[in-house]
């Protein structure tokens, strides 16, 4: 396969974000090289453009709008959707709950909390400190563009007893391939961001790359669990690679699996 095709899926890539972001900013950018080095290779790549602080459901509605028109703009019948954390839950929700099962070939989870994330947890146990943070916080992402920020809901979604009956009530389509990989800060990782939140919530949590843990990325086909990555490094959110990590090589070994394998 000509070297410049290796990434040109059968189905074309959407990236799904996570919490605080949305492609354009916020806590951090995610993606970051991650999208050119795929086209470079000839994969067609969307964003899914949800809001950074919505609920499961606000952002699964927006995934869906993004699959009606990468199913026009592309004339495909399907996509392969790539999701970082929260992102994975709502392209589930996308799936399960929304009938769009027949739309998505593939769905790649990275550091997704399926089971949940104790440390939304511990953060609710502070709720009316919280509830006012969230209003506030709600306010100014309304401003910069999200159409129906809910961080109070958003942070509920997260924690292990929600995800519980999530997880009951939205089983897995038949007709779409499920992946995922967990990952794991380790002692040397440099992202200060997320070995603060790994340290203030270890003994709680048990061992994460910041944020959520492996046993709770696990779903589907675990592919592993990332040694020395944060869960900010696995969508280049720093724009470099830290030496025991290639994000770029990652995705690019992502998608020619997927090319392997039919999606």
């Amino acid at each position: 396969m000509n070297r410049k095709q290796d990434c040109k899926t059968r189905y074309p890539i959407l990236l799904a974000h996570g919490l605080g972001v949305t492609e354009h900013g916020g806590l951090y950018v995610p993606w970051g090289r991650v999208p050119d080095a795929l086209r470079a290779r000839g994969a067609e790549v969307c964003f899914g453009g949800q809001d950074a602080w919505g609920s499961i459901e606000t952002g699964a509605e927006q995934l869906a709008e993004a699959v009606r028109k990468m199913l026009r703009l592309y004339g495909c019948e399907r996509v392969n959707i790539i999701a970082h954390s929260k992102g994975g839950l709502e392209a589930r929700h996308l799936i399960s709950a929304m009938g769009y099962g027949k739309y998505v070939a593939s769905l790649t989870m990275l550091a997704t909390p399926n089971r949940g994330s104790r440390v939304a947890e511990l953060l609710l146990y502070a709720r009316p400190g919280v509830s006012v943070w969230a209003r506030g916080n709600d306010a100014w992402w309304r401003r910069g563009g999200d159409r129906n920020p809910d961080a109070l809901r958003a942070g509920e979604q997260l924690t292990p007893a929600y995800l519980e009956e999530f997880n009951r009530t939205h089983p897995d389509a038949n007709c779409v391939y499920y992946q995922s990989w967990g990952a794991r800060l380790g002692k040397n990782n440099t992202d200060a961001a997320m070995r603060m939140t790994h340290g203030l919530f270890y003994p709680a949590h048990g061992d994460s790359d910041g944020l959520v843990t492996p046993q709770s990325a696990r779903w589907g086909r675990y592919r592993g669990t990332l040694e020395g990555v944060s869960h900010q490094q696995l969508v280049d959110a720093q724009g470099k690679d830290d030496g025991c990590f290639d994000v770029r090589q990652f995705y690019i070994q992502l998608a020619q699996e997927l090319v392997l394998m039919g999606f």
